[in-house]
């Protein structure tokens, strides 16, 4: 099964196959052709059409997780479901990056951070005043976001980022800092890793998964490791050569 568009394709294409019975995690390709499409940048596929029809032979294949909140890549609760929303009505010639940027500025400036309790696997509710938490199995969202740098889409782990209680001005001037991956750097932002994520809110907070919208809280979000099998155009010797090519 080969989905060519963007992440809400790989969402829809991921979920039917997944609700297949099956002796054997389903096989699959992702051919990111979308707006945001920031699965690619952690799945890689070829950029070039002259490149698929290797890239569709190639019989390379590696595990990739899933989350039982039907997501393939990242979902999150809080600011990113008005993002996906405002993003979902801007003009496609400027594509997602530029669509994402600017969702994100104006959600920044009216979003009022919730109270949530969140608790991850066996751990201890823990309450906090957020402005997002994302559930993270690949780096990216957002158009770019490089949200949870450190998630690898095969380990059987979510990374989970909780970006606390920060102001609306700090808010936009810290999104350089979510595109290098370096946002770290704030104290209101916290990093984790589980296999389950459970969040409640009294208010009801918006959830997004791969840029679909997804409901509100409460969510519970478990892992499925090795859920699905992904060409692998990375070790692929195309790939390889290409980079040849560049370096050269």
């Amino acid at each position: 099964m080969i989905a060519v568009g963007g992440d809400g394709t790989a969402h829809e294409v991921v979920n039917g196959l997944l609700r297949r019975p099956t002796a054997r995690p389903p096989r699959v390709g992702f051919l990111q052709r979308g707006t945001g499409a920031d699965l690619r940048r952690s799945v890689a596929s070829p950029r070039r059409p002259e490149d698929v029809a290797a890239w569709l032979t190639s019989h390379r294949w590696r595990p990739l997780d899933a989350g039982r909140l039907s997501t393939s890549n990242v979902a999150d609760a809080g600011i990113g479901a008005e993002i996906v929303r405002r993003a979902a009505r801007g003009p496609g010639l400027l594509g997602g990056t530029v669509n994402f940027l600017g969702a994100a500025v104006i959600s920044l400036l009216r979003h009022r951070n919730t109270l949530v309790r969140l608790r991850l696997d066996q751990g201890p509710v823990l309450q906090r005043r957020v402005r997002t938490i994302a559930v993270a199995n690949g780096a990216y969202l957002g158009g770019a976001m490089r949200m949870a740098p450190q998630a690898q889409p095969d380990d059987g782990w979510f990374d989970v980022v909780t970006i606390g209680d920060i102001s609306r001005w700090l808010g936009i001037r810290s999104l350089p800092m979510l595109y290098r991956g370096t946002h770290g750097r704030l104290s209101q932002v916290e990093f984790g890793k589980a296999r389950r994520v459970e969040i409640e809110s009294d208010e009801p907070i918006g959830v997004e998964a791969d840029g679909e919208l997804a409901g509100t809280t409460p969510a519970v979000f478990e892992i499925v490791p090795g859920a699905l099998q992904v060409i692998d155009w990375r070790s692929s010797g195309i790939l390889s050569s290409d980079r040849a090519r560049v370096s050269d």
